[in-house]
């Protein structure tokens, strides 16, 4: 039974861990063009934006903060990721812009 709560603490700690977590190096990103870069770097902002936008004082953060206070910190932690590995990403693919004399 100890076991159960804990998991279902977990799942319910991760499920409310956002944002997404992007990949920092991703299958064909050595053949995108100089132009699909762009548009790559470009999704990196929205990335990074909602990875920013929950940290703080949101309803959402309020809301965890009485129902499940630890759920904060996953939101907390999930969101650093989230913001180290877009701004890994970005510079994986100025990389290859560097290259390529983009």
């Amino acid at each position: 039974m100890k076991h159960l709560v804990l998991g279902g603490a977990f799942l319910i700690l991760t499920g409310c861990a956002t944002p997404h977590v992007v990949e920092t190096v991703e299958q064909g990103d050595e053949d995108l063009s100089c132009k699909q870069l762009d548009l790559e770097i470009a999704k990196l902002d929205k990335f990074k934006e909602e990875a920013k936008s929950v940290k703080g004082v949101t309803w959402g953060n309020a809301g965890r903060l009485l129902v499940f206070p630890i759920g904060i910190i996953g939101t907390y932690d999930n969101a650093n990721q989230a913001l180290d590995a877009a701004n890994q990403r970005e510079v994986y693919l100025r990389g290859i812009k560097g290259r390529r004399d983009c």
